[in-house]
């Protein structure tokens, strides 16, 4: 009766430990999303509901396209979202947006998530 117990105890608290990891990821996607539309759809196509389009003509690599390119992983766009891109050699590149570390994951993760 103990080794039952047991086991449901350790099945119970890997089943909360998975759940509550599928809840942090939706919450990241969600947040990432919002974000995505509050800073990035200024300059790129960021997310279909997006309500204006962007202002840089031609806008930036939408964030669908990004997504669907081969060499992508979570790692390369943070270090991507990390760097700085705009400079006296490049006065038009991408400007550093100075995110949080919370922030550069729920962008990656909602970035990653239109991947088809």
């Amino acid at each position: 009766m103990r080794t039952a117990s047991t086991w449901f105890i350790a099945f119970g608290m890997t089943v909360c430990a998975a759940w509550g990891q599928e809840s942090d990821k939706m919450e990241d996607l969600r947040q990432g999303h919002q974000l995505a539309v509050m800073l990035c759809a200024k300059c790129h196509p960021a997310a279909p509901d997006q309500r204006l389009m962007p202002d840089l003509n031609p806008p930036a690599p939408s964030f669908e396209s990004i997504a669907q390119q081969k060499h992508l992983d979570a790692d390369s766009l943070k270090n991507f979202l990390t760097t700085t891109h705009r400079g006296l050699d490049n006065p038009k590149g991408m400007p550093d947006l100075s995110l949080a570390n919370s922030q550069i994951k729920q962008l990656v993760t909602y970035i990653l998530s239109l991947r088809k």
